[in-house]
């Protein structure tokens, strides 16, 4: 490794066995950007054919294993996930460490399976890059809930041309200015930050109290609860993060549910009750299953309501059953709240569909939630029916009070505060 203190470094993860001549250029176009390079090796297939700073037998080792031993498992899918195992342990290694200041990988399926998983266990902010064949497919099983850049080589990495060096060149120059262009703000990370979860159909609740929290001291982080939003939410309060959580939208919870596509995994919301952080839940959106264009809607969908979102996305009213099964999950959860929790009950509506002339407003099918949900929501949490719709000015009031309630901040105090400016 040609290494020079005073410069940030940058690692890169490939194949060399299949990408030698490939990372060998990339090394020499990422010291012209002016930065360090470590180069790992993961292939497992035969030698490598470019010098690398850590060798694939680390990795191996590192995973409990040996070259040899993976080769002769005569399985490269089972060798790789050895080899990502033992990367994954390097690399984190590396990071807690300070050794790298980001993460460059290259390849086709194998190399850009091996490079995301690594890439998905460093955490938020630390440059990820990914040169990858795959880019232009769904990324989703890539990139999960992490920041990773997935930049398309369009033609296959295989070998030096016009192309390849094109693409090479480039990454080496996103990657070196994403390390440079870091954001250190001193003032947001002392400030205490707030998870919000929503989707577009419940953001004006979130503009009406954002002002004010924010004006309070709070910082807002809103996640977008299509399945990989929920996901980084929960990675957020695994990693102790947020100091509070507001979720607007529990909608995840119904796709989870009803095999919808906005589906967040089984364990959506329990992290934050589990800590015992101070948690309101709300049940945003809960008046509609996600699913894919109209054309592929499933024939039980076809007799209810249906909103065509757009040419990918429709939306399907739930029913009083679903309402039913919802509540009794949602009670579930609610019972591992080790902290202050409540549970707000919008009674004119959950979303902008679910609102008066749109086509799922139905206060009869959401009755069944809230009655439901009262019925089975264990004692200690702070349960609030408010007779007003999700989006409207007074939840979001209802809302701020709740927060401070269970923050211990003085919503009266505040509020009084922010009259007093007005009328002054």
């Amino acid at each position: 490794m040609k290494k020079t203190k005073a410069m940030p470094t940058i690692a890169i993860l490939a194949t060399l066995d299949t990408k030698g001549s490939e990372v060998a250029f990339l090394r020499e176009r990422l010291w012209d950007a002016g930065v360090n390079v470590l180069v790992i090796d993961g292939g497992i297939l035969g030698a490598a054919t470019s010098p690398a700073d850590i060798p694939a037998s680390a990795l191996a080792r590192k995973a409990g294993s040996s070259l040899a031993a993976l080769r002769r498992l005569g399985h490269e899918g089972k060798a790789m996930g050895t080899m990502v195992q033992g990367a994954i342990k390097v690399v984190r290694d590396l990071h807690d460490q300070e050794e790298i200041d980001g993460l460059l990988g290259l390849g086709g399926s194998m190399g850009t399976t091996l490079g995301t998983s690594v890439m998905r266990a460093l955490p938020f902010g630390f440059p990820k890059l990914m040169v990858s064949t795959m880019a232009s497919r769904d990324t989703r099983p890539f990139v999960g809930s992490k920041d990773i850049l997935m930049y398309h080589s369009v033609v296959d990495l295989v070998g030096l041309n016009r192309m390849t060096r094109q693409v090479l060149s480039r990454a080496a120059g996103a990657i070196a200015g994403m390390v440079r262009f870091a954001y250190n703000d001193r003032k947001s990370v002392a400030a205490p930050l707030v998870a919000v979860s929503t989707l577009g159909t419940t953001e004006a609740c979130i503009r009406h109290f954002r002002t004010d929290l924010e004006k309070s001291g709070w910082e807002l982080a809103v996640f977008h609860t299509v399945g990989s939003g929920g996901q980084a939410l929960e990675e957020l309060v695994e990693e102790g993060e947020p100091q509070a959580v507001i979720e607007v939208s529990l909608h995840e919870l119904v796709d989870h549910l009803f095999k919808g596509s906005y589906d967040a995994g089984a364990h959506r919301v329990e992290g934050a009750l589990i800590k015992g952080l101070p948690t309101i839940l709300i049940p945003g959106n809960i008046d509609f299953i996600v699913t894919g264009p109209p054309e592929t809607l499933l024939p039980r969908y076809k007799n209810r309501p249906i909103h065509v979102h757009n040419a990918a996305i429709c939306v399907v009213r739930t029913n009083a059953q679903e309402m039913k099964r919802l509540a009794r999950v949602v009670a579930d959860k609610l019972r591992l709240a080790a902290g202050p929790t409540a549970l707000l009950l919008p009674s004119k509506g959950f979303s902008v569909f679910d609102s008066p002339g749109k086509s799922f407003f139905d206060l009869a099918t959401d009755r069944v939630f809230i009655e439901a949900i009262k019925q089975s929501a264990p004692s200690g949490i702070k349960l609030k029916e408010v007779p007003a719709h999700i989006n409207d000015p007074r939840f979001a009031e209802e809302v701020l009070r709740t927060f401070w309630e269970i923050t211990g901040s003085p919503f009266s105090k505040f509020m009084d505060k922010e009259r007093g400016k007005l009328a002054g």
